[in-house]
């Protein structure tokens, strides 16, 4: 009996356009595998900036979120007041700070103890 084509997988490669195994993307993903990933893995949680979804998707955020999951790793997440957060994000959000990111700097004394605080109360899970 033929083998019905339709079916049949496209074989991967640069040639056919599979994003992972071009080269930029290799570069990617082995830069976020020894620089990023070691330090996550190091850390007591995670500090991130929500971002503004109505914006591109930021794969970046994407890959973060993901890690943080898979390495139990507390989440504080800081975001700019009336920004959307998807109910699946503020649900494994350790800690949800809001903070005028337009107005004030990181730095700002404010945020800066909101921060401290939510890693002292979290510390090391």
């Amino acid at each position: 009996m033929p083998k019905d084509r339709r079916f049949k997988k496209p074989k991967a490669g640069p040639a056919r356009g599979d994003p992972f195994e071009r080269d930029d993307f290799r570069i990617w993903a082995d830069d976020m595998r020894k620089r990023l990933i070691p330090k996550m893995r190091d850390s007591s949680n995670v500090l991130m900036l929500a971002p503004d979804l109505k914006a591109e998707f930021d794969i970046s955020f994407a890959l973060q979120i993901g890690a943080t999951i898979l390495l139990e790793k507390p989440l504080i997440l800081v975001v700019h007041p009336g920004r959307q957060i998807p109910p699946k994000l503020r649900a494994i959000a350790d800690r949800v700070i809001e903070a005028d990111l337009n107005g004030l700097p990181m730095d700002d004394a404010k945020i800066q103890e909101q921060i401290r605080q939510a890693m002292v109360d979290l510390g090391k899970q």
